[in-house]
């Protein structure tokens, strides 16, 4: 019931952005954080949730408004669907005809140093304004300021888990007292319920985020999202601060509901120990435009020993495979234990390579490279132990290759597959590939994106005809491999 519930989490402004506007009272990117308190009533559903947005930092933005609607009741007061919106200009405020089925209402006077919630709304006082607990601003890098509103409450027309588009107006005035909009982002687009995301971040060389998303709906959705790391870790989306790591990434998912695809992807050594926000914006139906936020927390890395760059395992001709690594930066690294396992899942040092760098640590790239004699013809599978001066040490990725005399197709084991488990060893060429898994009718159940090591593991795949597609985007070149598992012929 809780996951059902927290899908209309975001029903209130879950992701409300807008462009940055050239105006003495710039108002913009409205996102919202740390949702709870979900009451289901009679045909309702009433949240508690934090909301920030930026502002420019001087004294335009006076007053400031936020107003939101279903899709199906918002009127466009400022003309934003329907004609020529008034962005940077001067209208008459809303008033409570204007503002008729508005869900969410909210009122912040910013003339002074501290800014306030507002309990009237200057322009009508006839018109409710939500409850918020408090605000805080913040000057930020640019010169800018984001504000923080925190322990907003409203309740919305809908039982909790209905999809729906969210329609917001944010504005804000110069005027003393709020009677004229002078600055206006309108028809800001948000979903709700569409979709639901449960994912995690991985410590690792480097670290990995991996999330399932999952479509609650009956028609087939589509879109894309971008990967940010929370830089100064404090759980709330700000793009002027935080740092974008990737995107833009399509995905798909087909008809629900309960449908998902698998999002993920490396991050940046530099950003160990951030939380990511994953920001999905769509791109199906009456949802074109509409964005929401997916905070994923990240657990307690510590900062890595050794900062693995590369690390390359290479059957060079019939008796010889060469490993190759390079580090970024080493600290009080003592040296590498080179393992190996052929086809028995056990695996032996074969060789211990002492650290390059003086006293084990290093800031510049340092370049290891090892000659394995290894004739065996079935798959060998290589790690690398790194070992700390202290004697701790950490297991890199696995890297596959392929026996004396096999083939530089795409290799699938085991096949037939009786535990739902199967690994996948792509050709050797340092490629970038897309990969996807589907079933025997078509529906897509996995994706890869942006591969670029030559192996991987596929879990908890039901008995049944699975069919491996492996797209090389750079030159085309496409690749069907079939994947049978419970022994089915």
């Amino acid at each position: 019931m809780k996951t059902v519930l927290r899908s209309l989490l975001f029903i209130a402004l879950v992701a409300f952005s807008a462009g940055k506007l050239r105006a003495q009272c710039t108002v913009s990117d409205i996102f919202i954080q740390n949702i709870r308190n979900v009451v289901p009533g009679t045909g309702t559903c009433t949240v508690t949730f934090d909301a920030t947005f930026n502002i420019a930092n001087n004294g335009g933005n006076k007053y400031i408004f936020i107003h939101a609607w279903l899709q199906s009741e918002y009127p466009d007061y400022f003309q934003c669907v329907n004609g020529n919106p008034t962005l940077n200009g001067s209208i008459a405020a809303p008033d409570a005809g204007d503002l008729g089925n508005s869900f969410f209402n909210i009122g912040i006077d910013n003339n002074g140093p501290i800014p306030t919630i507002l309990t009237v709304y200057p322009p009508d006082p006839s018109v409710t304004l939500t409850t918020v607990n408090s605000i805080t601003r913040v000057v930020l890098p640019d010169g800018s300021a984001n504000i923080t509103l925190i322990g907003v409450t409203t309740t919305v027309s809908v039982p909790c888990g209905t999809p729906v588009v969210i329609v917001a107006d944010l504005w804000s005035s110069q005027s003393s007292n709020a009677q004229r909009a002078h600055c206006v982002n309108c028809g800001i687009l948000s979903t709700a319920g569409y979709i639901s995301v449960t994912g995690f971040i991985f410590c690792g060389n480097p670290p990995t985020y991996s999330a399932i998303v999952t479509n609650n709906t009956g028609i087939a959705l589509n879109g894309y999202y971008r990967v940010y790391a929370d830089v100064n870790r404090d759980g709330y989306f700000t793009p002027v601060t935080d740092t974008l790591i990737s995107g833009p990434i399509t995905y798909g998912i087909v008809a629900g509901p309960a449908t998902t695809t698998t999002v993920g992807g490396s991050i940046p050594v530099a950003n160990l120990g951030q939380n990511i926000f994953l920001v999905f914006t769509q791109t199906t139906g009456t949802g074109t435009g509409a964005s929401r936020v997916i905070l994923l927390r990240s657990p307690l890395c510590s900062p890595l020993p050794v900062s693995f760059t590369s690390f390359t395992a290479k059957r060079i001709n019939r008796s010889n495979v060469t490993l190759r690594w390079e580090t970024a930066t080493e600290t009080n690294n003592s040296g590498f234990g080179l393992q190996r396992n052929i086809g028995n899942n056990v695996w032996e040092t074969i060789a211990f390579i002492r650290s390059q760098a003086l006293g084990g640590n290093s800031s510049s790239m340092q370049v290891y490279t090892y000659n394995d004699l290894n004739a065996s013809k079935d798959i060998s599978q290589y790690r690398i132990q790194q070992v700390d001066i202290d004697g701790r040490s950490k297991l890199s990725d696995i890297r596959t290759v392929r026996g004396d005399g096999q083939k530089g197709r795409t290799l699938i084991y085991p096949n037939p597959s009786q535990d739902g488990r199967v690994n996948v060893v792509f050709e050797d060429r340092e490629v970038n590939r897309a990969v996807t898994l589907a079933d025997i009718s078509g529906r897509i159940i996995r994706q890869w994106k942006a591969i670029n090591g030559n192996t991987i593991q596929i879990d908890n795949l039901k008995p049944g005809i699975y069919l491996l597609r492996t797209i090389i985007p750079e030159t085309g070149e496409n690749t069907v491999e079939k994947i049978v598992v419970g022994g089915i012929k």
